[in-house]
């Protein structure tokens, strides 16, 4: 991990132990505690998921915007090597 993923990982667990010591002053946060346990692991779950949908659409339109660049780079080369060819060939 490098130091950003860390320090944004405390930021994070600073950030929920600050939120739940507000949310344990109020009436939300009496309601909230009165949830059982599960459904916020069923929360945990949809927003992971969410998260790793978004990673891997990020992560194929970075392999597809290579894969062009790689076929495009291929044919300029022929194109370049037909122009050479017109050329000596005059």
């Amino acid at each position: 991990m490098n130091r950003v993923k860390i320090v944004g990982v405390i930021l994070s667990i600073v950030f929920t132990a600050f939120m739940v010591r507000i949310l344990s002053l109020t009436k939300v946060g009496e309601f909230l505690f009165q949830v059982p346990s599960w459904v916020y692991l069923i929360y945990a779950g949809v927003v992971f998921c969410g998260y790793k949908a978004v990673q891997s659409f990020s992560d194929e339109r970075r392999k597809e915007r290579v894969l062009i660049e790689q076929e495009g780079e291929m044919i300029m080369k022929k194109v370049r090597e037909e122009r050479s060819k017109r050329k000596l060939g005059s």
